[in-house]
């Protein structure tokens, strides 16, 4: 990476960071919550779910809003908007408007993700590498977000949390205000290659395989939601019920090993190649999650995080792939309502799991929709086999 690469790389890797601490503050002080309101695990893990729906759902308009406006104004919006959610989050008397604020929380941070990864994949030469630190930065954060929240509340009280948050997304907003990114269009752009027309047209013939990929972020959502949600509360009940959440930690750090290990790969492997295998590995991991309890449950939640997240530089990078010209910012925006929005609905489902029987089957239930992901990538991988053979000479 030139200089200008890596100031890029720094400044969204802060951002990623910072909104994916926001977005598992509420994950990680669950228990507290729930005692706090008296609340049943059906209506938090639906909270859970009203806060993927919105972050999730503000994608699609971030993605056009970061093709039109440039990324770093998107940014500006996102976190700035933020300051104000946590915040109220925080001041939330009843688990209703706790609702309300978290909702509105995730629409602002939801802005985040098209801009930083158009961003990342438009204004860095390697992109599987950009792509991969860039989800080093989020795992870091989701890493630190149940040891900063569960300390604050043991410390403080769990409100404490939002408000730390809150500032630190204020100080965000402001950064992204004065600074100026080398990113496309904000005032200082880094060259981009003209794509040749007929380039132009083969993009235009991958639309059904980019359908597929929407398809695969879906299910991978709901995994994620599901398992983010209530792997802290897996953690208290199985390993240890002070401190279960803050072992999240450990595993998610895991994440961010798997992000680099993942982006690394990917600039060497045929992405349709990888993405069967990678699913395929992620579903035992999974269900030993499910079952086990003591430290060997922390080794496997540390081993499904570590496979879950090297997938997600494979399939960030198809969307580049797949997208028309001009259109990666919205196509991003697609992708993540598909995962954010459409997939939160792995929180609700987990949490009737939970209600009905116990935390293990609601991750039994995941451990089945990871399945389905695996079977996507597999179709990927054929489809993309076909296109390579009536490709090839006669």
């Amino acid at each position: 990476m030139n200089a200008a690469e890596r100031r890029l790389m720094s400044y969204i890797a802060s951002a990623h960071g910072t909104v994916h601490v926001m977005e598992l503050v509420y994950p990680a002080l669950l228990s507290r919550i729930e005692e706090d309101f008296g609340v049943r695990s059906v209506v938090s893990g639906g909270i859970a779910t009203l806060f993927g729906w919105a972050f999730g759902s503000s994608a699609i308009p971030a993605g056009f809003l970061t093709d039109r406006v440039g990324s770093r104004q998107v940014m500006v919006y996102a976190f700035f908007g933020g300051a104000v959610m946590a915040t109220l989050a925080g001041l939330a008397p009843n688990e209703w408007f706790l609702a309300a604020a978290l909702a509105g929380l995730g629409l602002t941070i939801g802005l985040y993700h098209p801009a930083g990864l158009s961003a990342a994949a438009q204004g860095i030469e390697q992109r599987g590498l950009a792509l991969g630190l860039h989800g080093v930065a989020g795992n870091v954060g989701q890493a630190l977000a149940p040891a900063i929240a569960v300390g604050l509340a043991v410390l403080i009280d769990w409100r404490a949390a939002f408000f730390f948050v809150a500032g630190l997304s204020a100080v965000l907003g402001l950064m992204m205000a004065v600074i100026r990114l080398p990113v496309h269009g904000d005032e200082e752009v880094l060259p981009q290659p003209d794509e040749p027309a007929a380039a132009d047209d083969g993009k235009r013939k991958l639309f059904v395989p980019l359908l597929v990929v929407y398809a695969g972020f879906v299910l991978s959502g709901m995994v994620y939601r599901g398992a983010i949600t209530f792997l802290p509360k897996h953690l208290e009940e199985l390993v240890d019920e002070d401190f279960g959440a803050a072992f999240v930690t450990v595993a998610l750090l895991m994440g961010a090993v798997g992000q680099l290990v993942g982006g690394s790969i990917s600039q060497r492997v045929r992405l349709e190649r990888l993405a069967p295998v990678i699913a395929l590995l992620t579903v035992p991991a999974l269900a030993l999650t499910a079952v086990l309890s003591g430290p060997l449950l922390v080794v496997f939640a540390s081993v499904f995080v570590f496979l879950y997240f090297a997938n997600q530089p494979v399939f960030t990078g198809l969307i580049a792939d797949y997208s028309p010209t001009g259109a990666v910012g919205r196509s991003y925006g697609i992708s993540f309502f598909a995962g954010f929005g459409l997939g939160s609905l792995g929180g609700v489902i987990a949490g009737a799991f939970v209600d009905w029987w116990d935390t293990e089957a609601a991750f039994l239930a995941l451990t089945a929709i990871m399945s389905g992901t695996v079977i996507v990538s597999g179709v990927l991988w054929v489809m993309a086999e076909r296109r390579e053979k009536a490709a090839a000479p006669t």
